[in-house]
């Protein structure tokens, strides 16, 4: 759809500049066609830069489109853990892997949030697509609330600079004195299944293909933000 308004408008264009007159009734398809191509050739970085704000355009509304249909899944799930302060003024969602480089770096300027900031929300959406130890991980970490220690065991792995595997989920548990037969039971649920399946579907509405990704109230951030970018986008809520 936007090549044909594309070319309709080189077109036209084309056609004006000519100042053709009656004599353009008698163009042919190929002269029609040549013109179009030289349009296009002439100025194919602005086409192409049209081409992809418009690309850009759609995804953005798309993407808000599907926050406001997936807002209480977002904000309101009562499996999703939350840290900060529950009836806080702002929230601010994460969407992470624990296998993620980049999650890994980030842990501490989100904490650094919302120990600064007693009226920020946080809800850490387990996103876990970077390999089957992820899932695992997610699964743990999920039983881990059962117990009463999401957050511990969450921050645990992500200031842990080391790939999951079963020893390191296994350790982090004894750690953190958690019984982990009863944790290996839950973390097999059907109810987790569920629940990480969710997770996957809601990012993908959400048009979130990578981690971290952020939600800040209405906004989406792709990719790592620094604290600094987090306060700014947070006290933007504020304004």
């Amino acid at each position: 759809m936007m090549k044909m308004k594309l070319a309709t408008a080189a077109l036209a264009l084309a056609i004006g500049l000519g100042n053709m007159g009656a004599a353009q009734a008698e163009m042919t398809k190929a002269e029609v066609e040549k013109i179009v191509q030289d349009y296009i050739m002439n100025n194919a970085e602005v086409i192409l830069q049209s081409v992809n704000d418009y690309q850009t355009k759609g995804v953005a509304e798309a993407q808000q489109q599907a926050l406001q249909a997936n807002a209480r899944k977002i904000f309101e799930n009562d499996m999703t853990p939350v840290a900060g302060n529950p009836d806080g003024d702002v929230r601010v969602v994460e969407f992470f892997d624990y296998n993620c480089g980049y999650c890994k770096r980030v842990v501490g300027d989100v904490n650094k949030l919302i120990e600064n900031d007693d009226q920020v929300k946080l809800i850490l959406i387990d996103y876990p697509i970077l390999g089957p130890t992820s899932e695992t991980a997610a699964r743990w970490a999920m039983a881990a609330d059962k117990q009463g220690k999401y957050l511990e065991f969450h921050n645990a792995l992500l200031t842990k600079n080391e790939r999951i595997s079963d020893e390191l989920l296994e350790a982090t548990a004894k750690d953190l004195k958690l019984d982990v037969d009863q944790l290996k039971k839950d973390a097999a649920s059907e109810e987790i299944s569920v629940y990480l399946e969710g997770n996957r579907a809601l990012a993908q509405s959400l048009n979130i293909n990578g981690t971290p990704a952020f939600i800040v109230e209405d906004e989406i951030f792709p990719g790592a933000i620094s604290y600094d970018s987090m306060k700014q986008a947070v006290d933007s809520k504020r304004d």
